[in-house]
């Protein structure tokens, strides 16, 4: 009877050790550098008139979920009245809206490439301003929290070692479609740069 509650002790004690250094090796493996580039944007857009956005954005990537922190101020246009029509249009920026996001996403990362898409909440500042016949300025701020949203589609340097930066960082380009939906709802398209860690995809 002693040896038989012996062997199953070294039995569960040798089953443990081996368990234990199976869960050790996965953490292992699974404890790589993080995923975290940041990028920065800027293409034409449209708030309450057409315009131009441009941002940076900073992100992290745990699996293929995907946090991002983003900063975009957006600017629309319109023509002045006493401006000439025919050639260049004067015009005058009348809104300008800063907004700060945080957002959720979903990424997933191919050989050369990656697609990825998030939401999440925002808040943003939006000035906005008229101008009367006569050319008075009137200016107005307006506080609000919206849903930002974004997909992007990025190219990046597939090896491990890039040159770039002592072999730290790995250079992209990409396209962004961005917007905020809210009391003002902005949206935008355009083209983004951005600097990773290097990694293991």
């Amino acid at each position: 009877m002693e040896r038989i509650l012996l062997s199953l002790f070294f039995v569960l004690v040798f089953s443990n050790f081996v368990l234990g250094q199976d869960t050790s090796n996965l953490e292992k493996e699974e404890k790589t550098n993080p995923i975290i580039y940041i990028e920065g944007f800027g293409g034409p857009s449209v708030v309450k008139n057409f315009g131009v956005s441009g941002g940076v954005g900073l992100n992290y990537q745990l699996a293929e979920s995907l946090f991002t922190f983003r900063y975009i101020n957006s600017a629309g246009y319109r023509r002045k009245n006493d401006g000439p029509v025919i050639i260049a249009p004067s015009v005058y920026k009348s809104e300008d809206n800063v907004e700060l996001a945080l957002m959720y996403g979903r990424r997933w990362v191919k050989e050369h490439h990656s697609y990825s898409i998030s939401a999440g909440i925002s808040r943003n500042n939006l000035e906005l301003e008229s101008r009367d016949l006569d050319g008075i300025r009137t200016v107005s701020t307006i506080g609000f929290y919206g849903f930002p949203f974004e997909a992007n589609y990025k190219r990046f340097y597939s090896k491990k070692r890039s040159n770039l930066i002592y072999n730290v960082l790995i250079p992209s380009v990409g396209f962004k479609l961005f917007g905020d939906i809210g009391k003002y709802t902005f949206v935008g398209v355009g083209v983004s740069v951005g600097f990773g860690l290097c990694k293991h995809y």
